[in-house]
């Protein structure tokens, strides 16, 4: 998955995947002070889909996508599907945060792997 070039619209998540624009509502919440994480969601049962970044730290910068044993300065990537293949988590790439205050920018490529082990 890598951003979309351009503007994405406050309140949107964008990016492409598969070769396609996605643009998806999402959310920004800090969880702990350290660790602040942008989600979407939708449906529900075996329609639920969502996406997790969690970048860990309290300014803009770069933070490294790693795949486990998260620590300050670091960011997490996970897209999750009910149905289908499952979902991916993501183990590399780089989560850039332009601002952070009232709304959350920035960009981020993610690459990792799907529930079955293909990278993707």
């Amino acid at each position: 998955m890598s951003p979309v070039a351009g503007d994405c619209p406050a309140g949107k998540m964008c990016f492409k995947l598969n070769g396609s624009d996605v643009q998806v509502d999402a959310v920004w919440f800090d969880i702990n002070g350290q660790r602040t994480r942008v989600y979407y969601e939708n449906g529900s049962g075996t329609s639920y889909e969502n996406i997790e970044i969690d970048f860990y730290g309290t300014a803009p910068g770069s933070y490294p996508v790693v795949g486990q044993n998260w620590s300050s300065g670091d960011a997490s990537f996970q897209y999750f599907k009910a149905s289908g293949s499952g979902g991916a988590s993501g183990n590399s790439g780089t989560v850039e945060i332009t601002e952070l205050g009232s709304t959350v920018s920035g960009t981020f490529s993610a690459s990792g792997t799907d529930a079955q082990g293909n990278s993707v």
